[in-house]
């Protein structure tokens, strides 16, 4: 009763702290560094109402549509089994959930933090503070995807920004970039600050960047993370066009433009049919 007991808080903790990274996410952290690119960075590298300073404007605003919409649309997005008909009748591969004390259909998994089982459940994101699965895979790889086109693109003007003022200083600009935390207390400043800042633009375009390979590398070999394990035996793979149109939906040549754009899926998330390939 108390192991019981001590999990069921450490799920409420773990979903209070993604939760809050999440809003942090939406409301500090990328609004932060947007008005660091777009009102510092950006008039010090173009002149400001030129037609390049507009055209980056739209750029700007262009990936942070699609950012923030692809990151509240993965978040409220259901892709639980929660109020779906699942009658199992005449469907092969389906298992029982102890926790949800149903028949789950094939590819839906129980997530312990989330409580409830995902249909095609891919993994658990902690920026989404839910599950990715069917519903909301789409979101979720256009969120890292944007993410990353937007630190790569900041990161060009970020050196073109750094240049004009950072000096070598016998080695200091360097510790600056590999210790930007013990900067501070080196040489607290602006210009301290600036680098910690173009040093996170590194960190995090690795990580995304990374992220949306791995995944994307997924979808196109018409599988998820759990599937990973047995990559001989993908029974989904029905190739790579396909397998898109299983994630993006019917128009998926156009979801890259803004997560409004409507796209039905193909199925329901529950019954898995196993096809031949198209190329």
């Amino acid at each position: 009763m108390i192991i019981k007991t001590e999990s069921i808080k450490n799920k409420v903790v773990k979903r209070f702290v993604e939760h809050v990274v999440y809003l942090l996410i939406v409301f500090i952290l990328i609004p932060l560094f947007f008005y660091f690119e777009l009102c510092i960075v950006l008039p010090a590298v173009c002149d400001v109402w030129s037609p390049s300073y507009f055209f980056h404007l739209v750029c700007a605003t262009f990936l942070l549509h699609n950012i923030v919409g692809n990151l509240v649309y993965g978040m409220f997005t259901n892709t639980t089994i929660k109020g779906r008909f699942l009658d199992s009748h005449g469907y092969n591969n389906w298992t029982l959930c102890a926790a949800c004390e149903c028949r789950r259909p094939p590819r839906a998994w129980h997530c312990n933090i989330c409580n409830i089982c995902i249909l095609k459940r891919d993994h658990h994101c902690t920026f989404f503070a839910c599950c990715v699965g069917y519903y909301n895979h789409r979101y979720f790889i256009m969120f890292t995807f944007y993410i990353f086109v937007s630190m790569l693109y900041a990161f060009y003007f970020n050196v073109q920004f750094l240049a004009q003022f950072l000096t070598w200083n016998h080695g200091l600009a360097l510790v600056k970039f590999v210790f930007p935390l013990a900067s501070f207390v080196i040489d607290f400043g602006k210009d301290s600050l600036y680098v910690f800042l173009v040093v996170i633009n590194v960190i995090v375009a690795g990580f995304t960047g990374f992220l949306f390979i791995f995944h994307f590398n997924n979808i196109l070999k018409g599988r998820i993370v759990p599937e990973m394990k047995h990559p001989k035996d993908n029974q989904y793979d029905k190739g790579w066009k396909e397998n898109l149109v299983e994630v993006f939906g019917t128009k998926w040549y156009f979801t890259w433009i803004s997560p409004f754009v409507q796209s039905l899926l193909p199925g329901n998330g529950i019954e898995w049919v196993n096809g031949e390939k198209f190329e």
